[in-house]
């Protein structure tokens, strides 16, 4: 009984993991690019000017507050 409570904890833990995980890779899909080329052109689809940088990855628009506000549109 203790291994099956044990199991069920840590198939409750990865479901709710792989909810949090989706939810940040759902909000950044469309936002997080690895070449800035790809980065400009999701900045013309939006209507934003420019992109920055966020860590290793360029993300379309002058910063990411006005890119969170092109992509509720």
């Amino acid at each position: 009984m203790h291994i099956i409570h044990r199991n069920f904890k840590f198939f409750i833990f990865l479901f709710f993991l792989s909810l949090n995980l989706n939810s940040y890779s759902h909000a950044h899909m469309r936002g997080i690019f690895l070449s800035e080329e790809d980065a400009k052109k999701r900045s013309l689809e939006l209507g934003c000017e420019g992109i920055h940088k966020n860590q290793d990855k360029f993300m379309p628009c002058k910063n990411e507050k006005e890119l969170h506000i092109y992509l509720r549109k």
